[in-house]
């Protein structure tokens, strides 16, 4: 080798053992040491379809909450805590208004209700206006999932491990 070359190995090298020395200092090694002792068949209950669909509906989930406005939520929680702390006072839990037909039909021109009701009806529409085409998309994606499941079924069978 020319001393050129020597000296590409030696700087390559020494990255390597910087890199390394990082990912030691970080705990990164001991992390990849630990999985590293896992079995095959340990390993494959990762891809069991259970876990698979629990992980899908966290990601699902997050993905939602990713969606929604933080600053809205948190102004809106904060407004409608202090609003029911004001109305469901002890003395209401102790003794709650009872509101029959008449009662009722008085509450719904209350313009708070009003508000109120807009708003659920508004929830309810973008929800009922969601069923449809999630309804479509959930029968492809489980489709999908359970050829995958079967991909994952007969791996499981070939490597020797139950079903």
């Amino acid at each position: 080798m020319t001393t050129n070359n020597l000296n590409e190995h030696d700087e390559a090298l020494q990255r390597v053992i910087d890199v390394a020395h990082a990912l030691h200092k970080n705990g990164v090694l001991d992390f990849l040491e630990q999985i590293s002792h896992l079995t095959p068949e340990l390993l494959s209950y990762l891809t069991d379809p259970r876990i698979l669909k629990i992980g899908a509906n966290i990601s699902f989930l997050l993905h939602l909450l990713e969606l929604l406005d933080p600053t809205m939520i948190t102004v809106m929680f904060d407004n409608f805590n202090k609003a029911l702390s004001q109305n469901l006072t002890p003395e209401v839990f102790k003794d709650p208004p009872r509101v029959g037909l008449s009662g009722l039909i008085r509450m719904l021109g209350d313009p708070d209700v009003q508000r109120a009701l807009g708003f659920i009806f508004l929830l309810l529409k973008s929800f009922g206006q969601s069923i449809q085409q999630s309804g479509k998309e959930l029968t492809s994606l489980m489709e999908q999932m359970e050829k995958q499941f079967k991909l994952f079924k007969e791996q499981r069978r070939a490597m020797g491990l139950e079903v």
